[in-house]
């Protein structure tokens, strides 16, 4: 059963004390989860006749309203707010603990450098396919992340499996520009 209090916190949140805010019946009731909109409909009209709330606008079938005067928020809310936001950071952290954990470090130019000077021949050629595999990348990750830094910094060579396709031909093979 949703109470009157229930609906006033919801719009505090959407409004954040705000009179410029608006807010509609729909926002508030999907908010809530409520099935029983008659309930809403009702705690609404008693919270604009007590001149809570007060009718903006009106699109279509569609009513907007905004707080009637505007409401200081306390400090434990805001403090409430500092606190989630702050295991939100935490939350955010071990995340991407876990992900460097599982996948390694993002990968770097630098990286991409190391990786070349290991796998250059003679020649200094290297295969886009041999970088992408000793990275340990999806080609389109691969892609993604260096494909211009190899245009500006290597030579692109006619061959290999994979690579960049320029005017119909396909260039996977690289060397470090001079």
């Amino acid at each position: 059963m949703v109470t009157k209090d229930d609906v006033i916190n919801v719009i505090i949140k959407f409004t954040a004390g705000d009179t410029s805010k608006e807010f509609t019946r729909s926002k508030v009731r999907e908010f809530l989860s409520a099935k029983g909109s008659k309930t809403i409909d009702k705690i609404f009209d008693e919270l604009e006749k007590e001149g809570f709330i007060k009718l903006n606008r009106t699109v279509g079938r569609s009513k907007y309203y905004v707080l009637a005067k505007k409401i200081e928020i306390k400090e434990e809310t805001k403090r409430e707010e500092v606190t989630k936001s702050k295991d939100l950071e935490d939350i955010k952290e071990a995340l991407r603990e876990v992900l460097a954990e599982y996948f390694g470090r993002p990968k770097s130019f630098e990286d991409l450098d190391k990786v070349y000077e290991r796998v250059k021949d003679d020649l200094g050629y290297a295969s886009i396919k041999d970088l992408r595999e000793q990275l340990g990348m999806s080609l389109e990750q691969f892609m993604g992340k260096f494909s211009d830094y190899i245009l500006q910094n290597y030579e692109l060579i006619s061959g290999g499996k994979e690579g960049f396709v320029i005017r119909g031909a396909l260039y996977g093979i690289v060397r470090k520009k001079r």
